[in-house]
């Protein structure tokens, strides 16, 4: 398939696989890693509801797609989540080319704590009028932890996203470290995960540290960090800390959503991680209803992230209560098959087809769509 002929976000897969594993068959497996069962029914959950369009109830040619998220106004509620892909598939600065992109696009990006650039770089390089979360986890090093925190306070970053759903490894069951190439330390020329800047309890080398030595199971310098059985006492310490909003990534159930409310954080992005931790947990979709019951009569916004490919995803969430969507390896596709062009082109085409589908069911903003515009096939 050529590139002009790209028009969908599964053409934009086809053609991003294509020149990925021509080169970088393990960065493939990287990015689509993940139980595809669990995949699959991400996916599935969408299909399981009808459009309910409305008629001649429209007032407006070209409805509004404008909402807030934790009161920043986005154009859009088709956000960026964080993923330490970007600069593997295309430079060392890919971060900020997304980020630039997000800014032109009126949207929001989430930078990961993983990434390869690490966040001093990225904030020196973000554009002005461009909205940024920076993801976390409460790493075993708490120090770590901070070092995120404070330099997303100095770089203008709105908010930071806790990852909440990895107290163990489940993702190595599905890409291995031995993926990667190998390279001894002493040839190890890039920086991975600069950002932890403590490893084994001691302030980190001045030496590039590679995949291998950080994220081999178990005995990585950085696996250990991140791999940690952490707590709502953590979250807590982390909350005396900062006065950033503070959303949590990875809750799927009511009752966690429940002690999320006790927290007092600002939002829940509900996710399964991309169906890379644990298999035969719920869809995002199939959760969403669940988590916007228990923190209704709340301040806290729910957000969704989980296997989102078009306007009408975008649309099912929103009626269902979600605020934004958060999307991930369609960014990453887009960057593979036409860099800055690419990713403008994935989000244009989200954000064409959601206006085409608020429209055709009748809204004039999406303030008016609700579960109303949905119809649950099993019920037929």
């Amino acid at each position: 398939m050529a590139e002009e002929s790209v028009k969908t976000l599964n053409d934009f897969e086809m053609v991003a696989k294509r020149k990925i594993c021509h080169e970088k068959r393990w960065l493939w497996n990287y990015i689509s890693a993940g139980d595809e069962k669990t995949r699959s029914e991400m996916r599935a959950a969408f299909q399981k509801y009808w459009l309910q369009p409305n008629v001649l109830t429209a007032r407006v040619a070209v409805p509004s797609t404008w909402t807030t998220v934790l009161g920043q106004p986005i154009r859009m509620p088709i956000c960026i989540s964080p993923t330490s892909a970007p600069t593997f598939i295309d430079s060392p600065d890919g971060d900020a080319l997304v980020a630039k992109v997000v800014a032109e696009r009126g949207t929001l990006m989430v930078y990961s704590s993983v990434s390869k650039m690490n966040i001093e770089k990225f904030g020196s390089k973000l554009p002005p009028n461009g909205i940024y979360w920076a993801q976390t986890y409460l790493f075993r090093d708490k120090r770590n932890t901070l070092h995120l925190v404070r330099h997303a306070e100095k770089y203008g970053f709105k908010a930071l996203v806790v990852t909440v759903d990895s107290p163990i490894d489940f993702g190595s069951n599905f890409v291995s470290v031995d993926d990667v190439p190998d390279y001894l330390p002493e040839h190890v020329t890039e920086d991975s995960s600069p950002n932890l800047a403590f490893l084994d309890g001691k302030p980190r080398e001045k030496r590039p540290y590679g995949e291998t030595e950080l994220w081999t199971p178990f005995s990585g310098l950085g696996y250990k960090e991140i791999f940690c059985v952490s707590t709502w006492e953590d979250l807590a310490w982390l909350k005396t800390q900062t006065k950033l909003p503070i959303v949590l990534k990875g809750i799927l159930t009511a009752k966690a959503a429940k002690l999320a409310v006790k927290a007092g954080v600002d939002g829940i992005l509900v996710s399964s991680h991309g169906g890379r931790q644990l298999v035969g947990a719920p869809p995002p979709l199939a959760a969403l209803p669940d988590v916007i019951e228990a923190v209704k009569g709340t301040n806290i916004e729910v957000y969704l992230d989980g296997e989102v490919r078009s306007g009408s995803d975008v649309f099912k969430a929103i009626a269902l209560g979600a605020r934004a969507v958060f999307i991930a390896r369609p960014i990453l596709w887009g960057l593979a098959v036409n860099r800055l062009e690419g990713v403008r082109n994935v989000l244009k085409i989200l954000e064409d087809e959601f206006t085409t589908v608020v429209t055709m069911c009748g809204c004039s903003s999406i303030q008016e769509v609700d579960s109303s515009y949905l119809k649950l096939k099993s019920l037929y």
